[in-house]
């Protein structure tokens, strides 16, 4: 039996970077890993990837092909992928068990959004799958800010409908004292309330409570972790979240939406 991880955030979050680390440092535990390249878009990695689209195509080559600029061609080559998600599946499933971690597209949007992400997630999740979200700790220091983040990890939730693990990715770059407050927030509505209504003064209470408690409904399943790729920080935790539901759990079922490709 294997999970296939798929790693997704904002641009900048650091996917590229935590696949490199989680795979690295799963290697080192003796933990079965493989991981899948999907970004056509990639120049450089910091690892070699087990399986890689670009094997397949390139985002430069669709550029060149199309006569298309950078975003055009990334939009353009998500579709062409599906030209070769049987020759990607067939790698996984070479594999008996353990781990596939997933590299997604820088632009989030262009694989989470589109009707090809969902299909390769459909095709790509043999077994079980789960999704793990990237939250910028840099851009989550302040309430709005970290609201907002929040908000882009639920709308994943809500389009994908998988498992999804949420975390705060550069925890090496934030002090003592904003993993702390970040981590209140993430456990207590009121505190971040309190602390929204000092930073954003003339925003609606009303709107503001109301946005508060969609917050405390994601949150209440699906909490908020702190990790750093580079250092590892939280890396045992993420694991210990996985083997629950690789091992462990209620039987796992695809979302009508994802088995209906």
């Amino acid at each position: 039996m294997r999970l296939t991880v798929f790693v997704l955030g904002p641009a900048g979050s650091g996917k590229t970077t935590f696949v490199a680390s989680f795979s690295q440092w799963a290697y080192n535990e003796s933990i079965p890993v493989l991981t899948l390249n999907l970004d056509p878009a990639a120049e450089d990695l910091p690892y070699i990837p087990d399986i890689d689209i670009r094997e397949y195509l390139t985002a430069r080559e669709v550029m060149e092909r199309y006569e298309l600029g950078p975003n055009g061609a990334i939009v353009a080559s998500m579709d062409l992928i599906l030209n070769y998600v049987e020759k990607l599946r067939s790698g996984v499933e070479d594999e008996e068990e353990g781990y596939v971690v997933v590299d997604t597209p820088g632009q989030m949007e262009v694989f989470a959004f589109r009707h090809g992400g969902e299909h390769v997630i459909k095709e790509l999740c043999t077994d079980k799958c789960v999704v793990i979200f990237l939250i910028d700790a840099l851009l989550s220091t302040s309430p709005s800010n970290f609201i907002s983040q929040v908000f882009l990890a639920t709308s994943i939730f809500y389009k994908l409908r998988l498992p999804q693990l949420n975390l705060l990715n550069k925890a090496d770059l934030l002090s003592q004292k904003d993993k702390e407050r970040i981590g209140e927030w993430s456990r207590n509505i009121d505190r971040i309330g309190e602390d929204l209504e000092i930073e954003a003064q003339g925003i609606e209470r009303i709107l503001t409570r109301n946005i508060l408690m969609a917050i405390k409904d994601f949150l209440d399943f699906s909490s908020i972790s702190i990790v750093s790729s580079k250092t590892m920080e939280g890396f045992e935790n993420v694991y210990l979240e996985l083997q629950k539901l690789y091992k462990g759990g209620e039987d796992f079922e695809l979302p009508e939406h994802l088995r209906e490709f």
